[in-house]
């Protein structure tokens, strides 16, 4: 298993770093399409945290998700760039 991914490993394969509000989000999707397809919440692994310091429970996919997870992120940060800026004047 030390070959399947996560979402933030993928996120930075794509050059992106994800806030928090927006890494949950793409996870819950991906999390949520993997039990429709599959029939069972994704296997989780203890890896690195992004920030450096500890270590973090991860869901991991297995390496054939990779485009799946890399057209999430990507909807994903569409929309929040279409969104804007609320507060801008």
């Amino acid at each position: 298993m030390k070959d399947w991914i996560t979402v933030p490993q993928v996120a930075r394969a794509m050059g992106v770093e994800l806030d928090n509000r927006v890494s949950w989000a793409v996870g819950t999707e991906v999390a949520n399409i993997y039990v429709d397809r599959v029939g069972a919440q994704p296997t989780k692994d203890l890896r690195p945290k992004s920030s450096g310091a500890g270590s973090h429970c991860f869901a991991v996919y297995p390496p054939a998700w990779e485009a799946t997870i890399r057209s999430i992120i990507t909807s994903h940060l569409d929309a929040a760039r279409n969104q804007g800026d609320l507060f801008e004047a």
